[in-house]
């Protein structure tokens, strides 16, 4: 069995490997989802200041 994603592929090519695979796909449901993130947006003025000022 193949599978892909825009960033990788790989091959399942056994039973063990799927088994695990199916595993710790279904394992996902079970975790806690993550945390919104606040976004604020920045000017093109401060993302300057921010930048160069890293350089520093």
């Amino acid at each position: 069995m193949a599978t892909s994603s825009l960033s990788k592929s790989f091959v399942i090519k056994t039973k063990t490997e799927a088994k695990n695979f199916v595993k710790l796909f279904t394992e996902q449901d079970k975790n806690p989802p993550l945390r919104d993130v606040n976004v604020i947006p920045v000017s093109k003025e401060r993302l300057k200041e921010l930048i160069n000022a890293s350089r520093k």
